[in-house]
C-alpha cells in the first residue's frame, strides 16, 4: 500500500555547493551547467516525495516479472487499481525472439539523424514507426519518415535543469498508451519549480493531445520527487517493465564514494524503484506487493552507484543494468524474469571487489555483477539492450552495451539456467562509436545507438545510428 509517511517527508536534504566530480567515474552527463529557467506547470495533484532519509521494512517476496518470451499483466498493487498491460515480452510483431542462426557478421554503424542537440534517449510505440529523441535539454523530438517534425512532442527545456548529470533524464509510453494516452518523464527539476528544490528528481505524467504528434503540456500530473543531495548520479532510465509497472532507476545521491550510505540503507537513493504511476484515489502513484524487504515499499532492488541505463529483454523479460562505477570497475548486473528484486552490492563491493571496507567486506546477501570492466579500459559504462531484430539472426539473443568515456562497445550473451555470461566481445574497432548514452530497440527491432556529442562550453552535435551489417 501507499507509503503516506513518505509524502509527508518532503525534500529534506538542500543541495551541496560543489560535487566531487573526480569520483564520478566520469557519468555520462559531466558538462559545464546550463540551467533552463522558467516556471513549473501545476499539477493536477501533488505527487510523492521523499528526502533520502533512512528506510523501513517493506513488502517482501517476488517480483511480478513475466514468463519468458510472453506479455503479463503482473500483480495489482497492495489497496489499488490493477496496473497497466503487460510490456514487450515479444509482443512487438518487429521483435524476433527465434534462435540464432548463421555466422556474425562485420558490423557498422548507420547514421540515422545528426546534428542533435544533446540527444540523451529514444522510444517508440508498439506497431508504430516513429521514433522519439529525448533530448538532455528537454525537447522530445519526433522523427518520422527519415525526418525531424519541425515542433516536439514536449519541450520541458523551462522546467529542468541542466549541466553535470542533470536534465531530461528519462521517457516511458504507459503500456496502454493506445487506451490512455499517458506517457511520463523524469527530469531535474529547474530553479523555478514549484514542487521540489532545484536539481531534485521529478517524474512527471502527461497526456497525448488530439494531434498524435504533439504531447498536451497543460495535463501534467507530478508523481514523485526525490531530494538529491549533490548533482551527479541522478540515474536515468524510467521504463515498464513486463508485470506493467514503472521502473524508475536512481544514483545513490552523488558525490563519490556513497558519502551518505544510500546504497545500502534501504531508501529510495541507490535503487531501482517499482511503482504504478497511475493516480489512485488521493495518492499519486500506489506500490505491488513484492518490493525489496526491509527497505521503503517503492524500493525493488538495492546497492546500486547510478543505474544510469537499464533495460528489459522484448523476448525473456530479463533485466540488465548498467551500473557506474567509482574508482576502478564498472559493471554489468543481471535480474532473470521472475525473480525478486535484488541487492547489487554497491558500496561494500564495487564490481566483484571489495569497497567499503577494501578488503574482508562481508558480501553476504549481495548479487556479483555477470560483467565487469576495470578502468583501464572503461570509466563510464552506458547499459544496453539485447537484440532481438531480424536484419542480423546471429546476434539475436546478444546484450550489447557501451563505455561513454572511453568509446568502446561490447556484446555478450547469457546462460538464462545458469546466470552466467560469455565473454564480453569487444566491436569497439568496428562501430568506431562516441559518447554513447543509450542502446535502444527501435520501430523496426533493431537496436540503435545515441551519441550525445561533445559537452560542455562547446558542444558538439549529436546523432543516432543504427546496428547494421557490414557485409
Amino acid at each position: 500500500m501507499l507509503s503516506l509517511r513518505l509524502r509527508a517527508r518532503f525534500l529534506a536534504i538542500p543541495l551541496a555547493a560543489s560535487v566531487a566530480t573526480a569520483a564520478c567515474g566520469n557519468d555520462p552527463s559531466d558538462s559545464a551547467d546550463s540551467p533552463n529557467g522558467g516556471t513549473a506547470g501545476d499539477p493536477s495533484t501533488t505527487g510523492g516525495s521523499h528526502s533520502g532519509g533512512g528506510g523501513t521494512s517493506g513488502a517482501g517476496g517476488v517480483s511480478g516479472g513475466g514468463p519468458a518470451g510472453g506479455a503479463t499483466s503482473g500483480g495489482g498493487p497492495s489497496g489499488g487499481a490493477s496496473p497497466g498491460g503487460g510490456g514487450a515480452g515479444g509482443s512487438e510483431p518487429s521483435v524476433d525472439c527465434s534462435q540464432p542462426s548463421g555466422d556474425v557478421p562485420g558490423l557498422t554503424l548507420t547514421e540515422v539523424v545528426g546534428d542533435l542537440a544533446g540527444p540523451i534517449s529514444v522510444d517508440h510505440l508498439p506497431g508504430d514507426d516513429r521514433m522519439f529523441i529525448v533530448q538532455v535539454g528537454g525537447a522530445i523530438q519526433i522523427l518520422q519518415d527519415g525526418q525531424l517534425r519541425d515542433e516536439p512532442f514536449l519541450d520541458l527545456s523551462s522546467k529542468l535543469t541542466e549541466g553535470s548529470e542533470r536534465g531530461l533524464l528519462g521517457f516511458a509510453f504507459h503500456p496502454k498508451y493506445e487506451e490512455n494516452g499517458l506517457f511520463y518523464v523524469h527530469y531535474s527539476a529547474g530553479p523555478s519549480s514549484e514542487d521540489a528544490n532545484q536539481g531534485d528528481t521529478i517524474v512527471e505524467e502527461y497526456k497525448v493531445s488530439s494531434d498524435p504528434n504533439q504531447a498536451d503540456a497543460a495535463s501534467a500530473r507530478l508523481v514523485l520527487t526525490v531530494a538529491q543531495p549533490y548533482a551527479n548520479h541522478n540515474g536515468g532510465t524510467i521504463t515498464f517493465g513486463p508485470d506493467g509497472l514503472l521502473y524508475v532507476g536512481l544514483g545513490d545521491g552523488g558525490s563519490g564514494g556513497d558519502p551518505q550510505g544510500h546504497g545500502q540503507d534501504g531508501d529510495w537513493l541507490g535503487s531501482i524503484l517499482r511503482i504504478n504511476p497511475e493516480q489512485d484515489g488521493d495518492d499519486p502513484y500506489s506500490v505491488p506487493e513484492g518490493n525489496y524487504p526491509d527497505a521503503e515499499p517503492e524500493v525493488f532492488s538495492i546497492g546500486l552507484r547510478n543505474p544510469f541505463r537499464f533495460s528489459f529483454d522484448a523476448c525473456e523479460d530479463d533485466l540488465y543494468i548498467g551500473d557506474v562505477g567509482q574508482d576502478a570497475w564498472e559493471e554489468i548486473d543481471f535480474l532473470k524474469a521472475g525473480e525478486a528484486g535484488k541487492n547489487f552490492g554497491w558500496n561494500v563491493m564495487e564490481g566483484t571487489h571489495c569497497f567499503e571496507p577494501s578488503s574482508g567486506c562481508d558480501s553476504t546477501g549481495t548479487v556479483l555483477p555477470i560483467a565487469e570492466h576495470s578502468h583501464d579500459e572503461a570509466r563510464s559504462i552506458t547499459g544496453g539492450s539485447v537484440y532481438r531484430g531480424s536484419a542480423i539472426p546471429a546476434l539475436r539473443g546478444a546484450y550489447f552495451y557501451a563505455d561513454y568515456s572511453n568509446n568502446r562497445v561490447w556484446w555478450l550473451r547469457v546462460d538464462r539456467d545458469s546466470g552466467e555470461a560469455s565473454a564480453p566481445v569487444s566491436v569497439t574497432q568496428e562501430l568506431n562509436a562516441s559518447s554513447i548514452v543509450a542502446i535502444e530497440v527501435g520501430p523496426d527491432g533493431e537496436l540503435y545507438f545515441v551519441s550525445i556529442g561533445g559537452r560542455g562550453d562547446t558542444p558538439t552535435p549529436g546523432a543516432i545510428y543504427r546496428l547494421d551489417a557490414s557485409e
